[in-house]
């Protein structure tokens, strides 16, 4: 009985390999030529048949290349040919990033399965904005089926850095189409629609009515107010499918309130900010990536003086301390040094900024003082005082009014009534429909879509999860899902129309996100080593 003998089979077959690689750089037992340019490679027949169908059809009958023993590859360089020889012969393959299309080309011409696959494994984990474009043409033109799907998982998750090639122009109207229906394209409704525009106009003859079928899918409740007034005032291919539809739309949009015309910017990047007392700077919050930059230090007498409230307007950020010192940075230049301005007489503030002036109410104490600010003479003025007398109201600036939405009274009632401050008459009203539930230290933010307000205090003093929203339509609130943790005394913002809670007495180390399209709520973030001033987070545009 014969036993076997435990050799390293792998190790042979390689050294046998090697000798052979040898042997046909030497010419020695070749009995074949392939010629590309000006290369001449002396090959073994059973070498390349066993290795490549194509040579192994090429060389099982009789025709003009077993005659002469010699093919000619024209339609591919020389360069790529020979890496495929070399790869025949090593199993080893070396491109240079131009030449992997044409290498791809040469692999499959010869039906080097293995090689190919490599090659589209290769092009996989190289994927980024740069070989986007090269990498997709290759597997369509070779059929990649793998790598047909990772390119457009790929294109849908980084469609803002695709779209701002200038490649982006040439894509074919089918996979323009997979990218804006899908419902998976990382981008607003807003830049995907610009850049439509952008494509269709590139050859507007040919992709007008690609076009017009494309922009009737989008859903237009996504995109904001203003920018959808932009597009039927002033874009000639909305325009064109009928002045009904233009006319329509504002009536529409004008129904909501006054909205103005707003184009929308692709690289514009909002991002939310926070007053971090422990590093002594402010810190921006990229809430797609999950990552914090550094921006500028605090100055120290901002810090003593205590940060009660923080807006943004045009390129400034404001901040109102305890006391009443106020100081603004104009935060898009790194070299910036705060300002102090003139110093407002509330004490505990909390403001919002509209239409280009900041409005303030006293939060910390009983008071129905307001005052607002007009940069343009670094003035503060006194305002018609509210009809109610409270503590730790909520402040929202919507529809071109300034809202107080709750608080406490001078016998500790909680209210969950609302005034409203009209800018244009100077005129305080109650509003006729209250909150559900009566709070206090809530926070307050608002979209195009209405006014939401969040979390607080209720009457026996327990923190909230609870949420309402009142529409600008309707004019009514109504209870959303709530939070995932209570919280009072805490900032939120909007970004992308996704609603942002960020700390707060008992939950200051996690920030919250509310999408009003799958009506959840999420933990996005839990914040690492941050001490932050609990009403002075804002977004900013980056």
């Amino acid at each position: 009985m014969e036993e076997k003998i435990n050799t390293d089979s792998k190790e042979h077959a390689v050294e046998i390999l090697q000798q052979l690689n040898e042997y046909r750089k030497t010419g020695r037992h070749c009995d074949f030529m392939i010629k590309a340019g000006s290369e001449e490679l002396p090959v073994h027949k059973n070498i390349v048949s066993a290795s490549s169908d194509y040579f192994k059809a090429m060389l099982s009958h009789e025709n003009v290349e077993t005659n002469s023993g010699v093919v000619e590859i024209k339609e591919f360089d020389e360069v790529c040919v020979k890496k495929c020889v070399d790869f025949i012969y090593t199993g080893d393959a070396y491109v240079a990033e131009e030449k992997r299309e044409t290498l791809m080309g040469v692999a499959h011409m010869m039906q080097l399965q293995r090689l190919c696959d490599s090659i589209a494994i290769f092009l996989e984990d190289d994927l980024d904005p740069r070989s986007f474009f090269q990498t997709k043409k290759i597997a369509n033109r070779y059929n990649c089926k793998q790598l047909e799907e990772k390119c457009n998982q790929f294109a849908l998750k980084r469609f803002k850095e695709i779209a701002q090639s200038d490649e982006f122009m040439d894509l074919d109207e089918k996979f323009i189409s997979f990218l804006m229906e899908s419902k998976e394209t990382k981008a607003k409704e807003e830049g995907k629609c610009k850049m439509l525009l952008a494509w269709t106009k590139h050859d507007i003859d040919v992709r007008k009515e690609c076009f017009l079928g494309l922009v009737m899918k989008f859903q237009l409740i996504k995109m904001t107010l203003s920018y959808r007034r932009f597009l039927v005032e002033n874009e000639p291919l909305i325009i064109g499918s009928g002045k009904y539809l233009q006319s329509l739309t504002l009536s529409i949009l004008d129904s909501t309130g006054n909205v103005s015309s707003k184009d929308f910017n692709f690289t514009e990047n909002k991002q939310l900010v926070v007053f971090d007392q422990t590093s002594r700077r402010i810190h921006s919050h990229d809430v797609d990536d999950k990552t914090w930059t550094p921006m500028q230090t605090i100055d120290q007498v901002i810090i003593q003086n205590t940060v009660c409230s923080a807006v943004v307007m045009e390129s400034y950020i404001y901040v109102i301390c305890k006391n009443g010192p106020f100081y603004r940075l104009e935060y898009a230049e790194s070299n910036a040094k705060w300002e102090q301005m003139t110093n407002t007489n509330l004490y505990g503030t909390c403001a919002v900024a509209l239409d280009g002036f900041v409005y303030g109410i006293e939060y910390h104490k009983y008071s129905n003082i307001m005052e607002r600010y007009d940069p343009s003479n670094n003035i503060w003025t006194r305002l018609t005082n509210k009809s109610l007398i409270l503590a730790w109201e909520s402040l929202v600036a919507a529809d071109g009014k300034v809202f107080c939405i709750t608080g406490t009274n001078q016998q500790d009632r909680v209210t969950n009534q609302i005034e409203i401050f009209d800018p244009v008459t100077s005129t305080w009203s109650m509003d006729n429909r209250s909150l559900n539930e009566a709070r206090y230290q809530a926070s307050a933010t608002a979209t195009e879509e209405g006014i939401y307000v969040m979390g607080g205090k209720n009457v026996d003093g327990k923190s909230l999860t609870t949420v309402e929203f009142r529409s600008s339509v309707t004019k009514t609130w109504m209870m959303l899902k709530p939070m995932k943790n209570a919280r009072q005394y805490f900032s939120s913002c909007v970004i992308d129309e996704k609603v942002y809670v960020i700390g707060g007495n008992g939950n200051p180390a996690n920030i919250e996100e509310y999408d009003p399209e799958t009506k959840e709520w999420k933990i996005t973030e839990t914040i690492q080593g941050k001490n932050i001033f609990p009403l002075a987070s804002f977004a900013i545009n980056i």
